[in-house]
């Protein structure tokens, strides 16, 4: 009962303070945007489902710069290329950092670079990784790549085993490819531990990134209420998930670790990793340097499981749905790499209709419709409205991508809702300048080069009605 009270009268200060805050506002106003109630503000007009489409309807009433009062976390979403191009990129001195998160906190999910606030410690996360994955670092890791993906063909060609859901299969590709580069760890199925650990996690990663769901993110106190007490579905949640977090992170890392002890281990990113470490320290590793490891090593292993599997799972589907891209593009592996052998990356800057397909599937089924959020560091103003020091800014990536790419390259609006590559392929400058997938993402071009057949044969071709209502 006692701490009941004592968060109670939490709450009740800082819903006091965020009151106060509001009576002295910048006297620029802020951006237009729904109107919201005393005290919750917007909290109730964001919905948990899609809120990409939400926010699109209410850009053409309010306007490409949208302001929605979340209470202790002000956000600004924006809807255009120039409104995120103006201050993402143009004034990425004041909006590179990042909000910190309560639920990432809970969930132990605030390892993740991607979500630390612009600090040195952020700058120390980001120089290890680029240590490793930068592009000449990349390009060792082919290799793997390549045998992943040739014994995901035998075992579909001539083994004739495909599982009954895509996705899995292109889940196997990935996770396997990265737990080798990684952890120079072997997978043989999809029920592997490591498999199912990287695909929870991540699951519960995604419940906590709609804006204005969980009341925890805004009235901190509700983080110290128990589990048992009704209404505290957030702290349910993290308490699920954290567990399965930790162990994501830890368990293939301290495998290499006891391997490197027995001298029984194989050349690996973790394992590069600990023995540069130790060069740098001596015996003496620090935890905070044997934490670092972890966590950058842990960054590849669930970005692979999660992000790049959808990127490719849209290019097979928009591949399933519009048959005259396949044809063109097995036209151009017939032309460039002939009948005799499988592709290769030497074949990557000929392939010019493949990566056209890769750039325009990211772009019609975009993998992140909404962005990860920045926060502005000071007080800023953009089109004659006040952007406050701490407010969070998210672009609506799915209306930018989806509609205004279009418009941008003069082509009609409704060719933004339909896959084609005539916006990369009609454009050679728009296709160079995009084209960061050749380091990036060129396991995804290698599942797309070697799967042309299997899609060609239907193996995996999908009802039209449920692929459209799934992904868009």
């Amino acid at each position: 009962m006692d701490s009941i009270i004592a968060c109670t009268s939490l709450l009740a200060a800082v819903l006091l303070l965020l009151w106060v805050k509001k009576l002295f506002r910048p006297k620029l106003p802020l951006p237009p945007g729904p109107r919201g109630y005393p005290i919750i503000g917007n909290m109730l007009d964001v919905p948990s489902v899609m809120p990409w489409k939400t926010f699109r309807k209410w850009s053409k009433i309010y306007g490409d710069v949208i302001f929605l009062d979340l209470p202790g976390h002000p956000t600004v979403v924006l809807g255009s290329p120039q409104a995120a191009f103006d201050l993402l990129e143009k004034r990425s001195d004041i909006y590179s950092s990042r909000p910190t998160s309560i639920l990432h906190e809970m969930m132990s999910w605030d390892w993740n670079m991607g979500f630390m606030p612009y600090s040195q410690l952020w700058r120390d996360h980001r120089r290890v990784f680029h240590q490793f994955f930068n592009s000449r670092e990349v390009s060792k890791y082919q290799p793997i790549q390549v045998r992943e993906c040739r014994a995901f063909l035998q075992r579909i060609l001539i083994l004739s085993s495909p599982s009954e859901d895509l996705g899995q299969d292109i889940r196997q590709i990935f996770t396997a490819i990265i737990l080798k580069i990684m952890y120079d760890m072997d997978i043989s199925n999809l029920h592997d531990e490591c498999v199912l650990l990287a695909q929870e996690a991540v699951d519960g990663l995604s419940r906590t990134s709609i804006p204005g769901v969980h009341w925890v993110e805004h009235f901190a106190p509700l983080r110290y209420i128990p589990s048992w007490v009704p209404g505290t579905s957030s702290r349910k949640m993290t308490e699920y998930y954290k567990p399965i977090v930790v162990t994501m992170r830890d368990k293939p890392f301290d495998e290499v670790k006891r391997d490197m002890v027995n001298r029984n281990v194989s050349p690996s990113v973790a394992s590069a990793m600990i023995e540069r470490l130790y060069q740098n320290a001596g015996e003496d590793l620090s935890l905070v340097d044997d934490t670092l490891a972890r966590n950058v090593a842990a960054v590849a292993y669930s970005a692979a499981a999660d992000t790049t599997t959808s990127a490719a799972q849209s290019c097979l589907v928009a591949m399933s749905l519009y048959p005259e891209v396949q044809r063109k593009a097995q036209e151009e592996l017939d032309r460039v790499v002939g009948p005799r052998r499988l592709p290769e990356f030497d074949d990557y800057d000929d392939l010019v209709y493949v990566r056209a397909i890769m750039l325009e599937a990211m772009r019609w089924v975009v993998v992140t419709p909404l962005s990860l959020p920045h926060q502005v560091i000071r007080d800023d103003k953009y089109k004659g409205y006040s952007i406050p020091k701490g407010t969070i800014i998210r672009v609506n990536v799915w209306l930018v991508l989806l509609y205004h790419i279009s418009e941008s390259l003069s082509m009609q609006k409704s060719i933004g809702l339909c896959c084609t590559t005539r916006r990369f392929t009609q454009n050679p400058k728009y296709l160079n300048r995009n084209d960061s997938s050749k380091t990036v993402n060129s396991t995804l071009l290698y599942v797309i080069l070697l799967h042309w057949r299997l899609v060609l044969d239907d193996a995996y071709a999908p009802d039209d009605t449920s692929v459209m209502g799934r992904y868009l």
